[in-house]
């Protein structure tokens, strides 16, 4: 039951660094998304040769940049939305 939950959840990637306070307060922001729609959130430890260092935090859903920097929310709310729809990860039950 526990792999059939887990597959029903919508994977968001969020690209970090070492003492990143911004960091720190976009996971927060995504756990709190996490409570309101079923994700998997996945952290990702970018290094100073990555092209996403000077970018952090930033949020990937489905292979897609949704937002970097400041994170907005709303379109990473959007986005899950959008692929639990399109991929028919709607009800675990069924």
């Amino acid at each position: 039951m526990k792999n059939k939950i887990a597959s029903y959840k919508t994977e968001v990637f969020l690209h970090t660094k070492a003492r990143c306070h911004i960091c720190g307060v976009a996971e927060q922001m995504l756990k709190a998304l996490g409570r309101t729609l079923p994700i998997k959130l996945t952290k990702v430890l970018v290094t100073d040769k990555d092209e996403l260092f000077e970018r952090v935090p930033a949020v990937y859903v489905s292979g897609e940049l949704l937002t970097e920097g400041k994170i907005d929310l709303e379109i990473v709310r959007a986005a899950v939305v959008h692929d639990r729809i399109t991929s028919g990860r709607i009800n675990p039950n069924v």
